[in-house]
């Protein structure tokens, strides 16, 4: 097996660790057997990012479903003070699986980044894909 990294140890010089890695590459099955071990789903490397921040990017609600089973915090902020909801909705382009997996774990559509842009005012701004309409969630009336 390739798994060599276990909780804080075996960064890589960007500070990333296996479970970084596992969520960047797709690797779902491998992400849940690294959390399964032991592996902290929360390890922040240089820029700031967790997994979550990965997941969201990658736009991929299976690992982010992992990571926040696992006990993964929901609104850690980058260095630039962006949540993995912000990279969730600035690469979303229209998709709203993962927007609507950290909206459901909690996420704070409201909490504004270094520059003061929230995640809800940054779909609000992206105007080539409707993602706005994924930051509806909690406000629909149930059927």
């Amino acid at each position: 097996m390739g798994v060599m990294m276990h909780g804080d140890q075996g960064r890589d010089r960007m500070g990333r660790t296996a479970v970084h890695y596992a969520v960047a590459d797709g690797d779902v099955a491998g992400l849940r057997m690294l959390l399964a071990g032991g592996a902290d789903p929360d390890a922040v490397d240089e820029a700031g990012w967790t997994p979550l921040h990965f997941a969201a990017q990658a736009q991929a609600p299976l690992a982010a479903e992992a990571l926040l089973a696992a006990g993964a915090s929901v609104d850690v902020a980058d260095r630039h003070g962006n949540t993995a909801l912000s990279k969730a909705v600035f690469n979303s382009r229209g998709e709203g699986a993962t927007i609507r997996v950290l909206l459901e774990a909690g996420a704070d559509p409201d909490r504004g980044n270094v520059h003061g842009v929230s995640p809800r005012g940054l779909a609000d701004k992206i105007a080539n894909y409707d993602v706005a309409v994924h930051m509806s969630h909690g406000e629909e009336t149930a059927r």
